[in-house]
C-alpha cells in the first residue's frame, strides 16, 4: 500500500469503523460474559454464550489483524514514524487483539545494564496476556488503543502546515528540545525538575529549554509557540495540571509533532489527553530514569549515565 492521503484517510475510515465496532461488540458480549474469563485460552469458557459470540469474537480480531498488516506497511515508509512508533502501533495492535478476549496485554522493552558506558547486560523484552480483575476495564482498554493508533495515523503523511520534516526537507532544528511544563518561583522542586529533565537529554546531546529561559522581544506567548513549532523534541510535565500547559501540549498535536508526556504520581490527567501515553513518576530519579529510557528507544543510542 503506498503512502498517499488517499490511503491514509481510507484507513482511518477503517480503524474509526474498528473502534464503532469494537464498542458495539463490548456493549453485546459483556451483559452474557458470565462464565469465568480467567480461564486460558479463553474461546474454552464461552460455550455458555454459544457460537455466535465466539464467532463475533474471532471476525473482530480479523479485522483488526488485517487493518494492523496495511497500517504498519505504509507506516514503514512513512518519514516520520520511528521505530518507536512502530513498536507503539504493534502494542495497540496486540492490546486491542487481547482486549477482544477481556484480557489485558502488558510488554516491557529491552533493558540494557550498563554501567559508565559499560554495557553489563541485557534483559530481552517480555510480554503476557492476563485476565483483568473487571471485566468492564477491557472496553476502556479498547477504545484507548484504538484512539492511539489514530493519533499514530496523523504522522503518517506530514503536510504543509505540520511544521515537522518535510521529505526531503529540514523544518526544525536538530538536538533540540522544549520543555513545557509548570514554572513557579515559589514551589523550588520545580528547579529540581527541570534541571533533571535537561541533564538526561544532555546525555543524548539534545540542548532543551524551558519557557523561563527565552529571549524575547514579542508575546512571550508567540515565542514559545515558535519554539514547540522549531524544536525536534518536545516534552511536556503535565504534574499541578496547568492550563498554559495544556494549551502548548494542543498546539504541538495541531501541527503532528509528538510530545513526550510524563507526570509525578497521583496527578490527574484532563480528557483531552487521557487517552495517551503518559507514565508516572514519584521523584526526580524516577523521572530521569523513565526519560532516558524513552530517549534510548527514539534515538536508539544508549546513554552513558
Amino acid at each position: 500500500m503506498q503512502l498517499t492521503k488517499e490511503n491514509i484517510a481510507a484507513l482511518r475510515k477503517r480503524l474509526e469503523a474498528v473502534r464503532e465496532q469494537g464498542k458495539k461488540y463490548f456493549a453485546t458480549v459483556y451483559p452474557k460474559l458470565v462464565v469465568d474469563i480467567t480461564i486460558y485460552p479463553l474461546r474454552e469458557s464461552w460455550e455458555k454464550v454459544g457460537a455466535q459470540t465466539l464467532q463475533e469474537c474471532e471476525a473482530l480480531r480479523q479485522t483488526i489483524k488485517e487493518l494492523s498488516v496495511d497500517l504498519a506497511a505504509v507506516a514503514r515508509v512513512s518519514p516520520l514514524l520511528a521505530d518507536a512508533d512502530m513498536q507503539e502501533l504493534r502494542h495497540n495492535t496486540r492490546q486491542m487483539l487481547a482486549n477482544v478476549y477481556f484480557r489485558e496485554y502488558r510488554h516491557t522493552g529491552i533493558y540494557v545494564h550498563h554501567d559508565e558506558g559499560m554495557v553489563l547486560g541485557v534483559d530481552p523484552p517480555t510480554h503476557e496476556e492476563i485476565p483483568f480483575e473487571d471485566a468492564s476495564t477491557a472496553p476502556r482498554r479498547f477504545d484507548q488503543a484504538a484512539a492511539k493508533t489514530l493519533d499514530l495515523t496523523d504522522l503518517l503523511l506530514p503536510t504543509d502546515a505540520s511544521g515537522l520534516v518535510q521529505p526531503g526537507t529540514a523544518n526544525y532544528r536538530p538536538n533540540t528540545a522544549f520543555v513545557m511544563m509548570a514554572i513557579d518561583d515559589n514551589k523550588p522542586e520545580l528547579e529540581d525538575i527541570r534541571t533533571g529533565i535537561k541533564e538526561v537529554f544532555e546525555e543524548f546531546g539534545i540542548e532543551a529549554i524551558t519557557a523561563n529561559e527565552i529571549e524575547h522581544e514579542e508575546a512571550i506567548t508567540d515565542r514559545i509557540l515558535s519554539e514547540i513549532e522549531a524544536s525536534e523534541f518536545l516534552i511536556a510535565d503535565l504534574t499541578h495540571e496547568r492550563p498554559n500547559v495544556y494549551y502548548e501540549v494542543g498546539h504541538a498535536h495541531a501541527l503532528n509533532k509528538r510530545v513526550i508526556l510524563v507526570r509525578m504520581k497521583d496527578t490527574k490527567l484532563h480528557f483531552d489527553v487521557a487517552h495517551r501515553n503518559c507514565p508516572e513518576y514519584e521523584n526526580v530519579i524516577g523521572l530521569k530514569k523513565l526519560l532516558r529510557k524513552r530517549l534510548e528507544a527514539i534515538t536508539n543510542k544508549i546513554s552513558p549515565s
